[in-house]
C-alpha cells in the first residue's frame, strides 16, 4: 500500500489529487544527448510484444502506443483506476514535433483516435486526456518525441464546470455555444486559420501567450468521431502552429479532452506555449496574467 497510487478528494475546493510515489522514478534524458541505439522509443528498440496498437495497423509502424511503465493510474487499482499510455510519435529519433511531416502528423492523430475509441469501451472510464509536452518548460522528460494518453474513472472539476456551463447556456439560449463561438471568431482579429473542417483561433481570454484552440466546425464532441478529412485538416493546423512556435523558440503543450458522456461540446485541441513560468499570483490566486493580447498573437500566426 505504501507505494500504491491512490486518489484523495479535497472537499474544500472540489479537487481530486492523485498520489503516485512510483512516478518519482521516471527517467529523464533531457540533460544528456540520447543515442538512437539506447533510446527506448526508437523503432529498433521497441519490442512488438510491448505495442498495444500501431498505425498503420500492419507492416512497419509510423506511430505506436505502448504502456506507460510509470503510471499514476492502473486498471488493476480500484483506488486509482484508469490507464496511462505512451504514444511514440515516430519510430525515427526526432526530438521536435516540427520534424514530423504532414503525413506523419496525420498518422499520429489517427492513432490518438484509435486509442480513444479503445479506451472508451471500458465503462468505468469517464474522461480521456490526450496530450503532448514539447520541451523541458512544458514538462517533457525524454528527448524522443512522444505523446501521452490519460484515461480516468473520475471527471476533473474543470471539465465538470465546462460541461455544466455549456449545457446551461444551450438550454437557456437554444444555441450551441461552440457553434456561436466559431461563427463570431471567423470574422474577428483572433482568427489564425480555417478551412471547411476546422478553425484555429487565439481565444478571447487566452491563458498563455500565443495560445491557440483548433476547433471542429462540425458538432462532434471528441476525436473518436472525426472523419479522415477532419483529421487531415487538424494535422495541417497543428503543423502551421508548431512551425510558428519554433520560430519563437517556445516549448508548448497541446491537449484534447474526451468527456465520454458530454454531448454538448465540439472537439477541440488547446495549444498552450510555455514562454514563462506561473508564479505567486497565478499559483496562489488562480488569477492569470498574460502579457500578449490574443489579437497580437493571431496576427503573428497569420504572417
Amino acid at each position: 500500500m505504501k507505494n500504491q497510487a491512490q486518489i484523495r478528494y479535497n472537499p474544500l475546493n472540489g479537487r481530486s489529487i492523485i498520489f503516485a510515489p512510483k512516478r518519482a522514478k521516471r527517467p529523464n534524458d533531457l540533460k544528456n544527448k540520447t543515442k538512437e541505439s539506447s533510446c527506448p522509443f526508437c523503432s529498433a528498440n521497441v519490442k512488438k510484444t510491448n505495442i498495444l496498437q500501431q498505425w498503420p495497423s500492419s507492416g512497419k509502424w509510423q506511430s505506436a502506443a505502448i504502456k506507460n511503465i510509470y503510471p499514476a493510474l492502473s486498471n488493476k487499482n480500484k483506488n486509482a483506476y484508469g490507464y496511462q499510455e505512451i504514444i511514440i510519435d515516430s519510430g525515427h529519433h526526432y526530438e521536435n514535433f516540427l520534424e514530423l511531416n504532414l503525413k506523419q502528423i496525420s498518422s499520429l492523430l489517427k492513432l490518438f483516435q484509435l486509442r480513444n475509441q479503445a479506451l472508451s469501451k471500458d465503462k468505468k472510464i469517464k474522461y480521456i486526456l490526450t496530450f503532448k509536452n514539447q520541451g523541458r518548460a512544458a514538462g517533457a522528460s525524454l528527448r524522443h518525441i512522444h505523446s501521452q494518453i490519460f484515461a480516468s474513472s473520475i471527471l476533473p472539476p474543470e471539465i465538470i464546470e465546462e460541461r455544466n456551463r455549456t449545457a446551461r447556456y444551450q438550454a437557456e439560449n437554444k444555441v450551441c455555444p461552440y457553434c456561436l463561438l466559431i461563427n463570431n471568431e471567423q470574422k474577428s482579429q483572433r482568427l489564425v486559420w480555417q478551412d471547411s473542417k476546422m478553425i484555429a483561433i487565439c481565444p478571447f481570454a487566452s491563458e498563455f501567450p500565443y495560445e491557440v484552440w483548433i476547433i471542429s466546425k462540425r458538432h462532434v464532441d471528441n476525436i473518436s468521431l472525426l472523419n479522415n478529412k477532419e483529421l487531415k485538416s487538424l494535422a495541417q493546423a497543428l503543423k502551421l502552429i508548431a512551425k510558428k512556435l519554433k520560430s519563437l523558440e517556445y516549448d508548448f503543450n497541446f491537449f484534447a479532452h474526451n468527456d465520454i458522456d458530454n454531448q454538448h461540446q465540439h472537439f477541440y485541441i488547446k495549444i498552450q506555449p510555455r514562454p514563462n513560468i506561473w508564479a505567486g499570483i497565478e499559483l496562489g490566486s488562480g488569477l492569470i496574467i498574460n502579457p500578449v493580447m490574443p489579437e497580437e498573437a493571431a496576427t503573428y500566426y497569420r504572417k
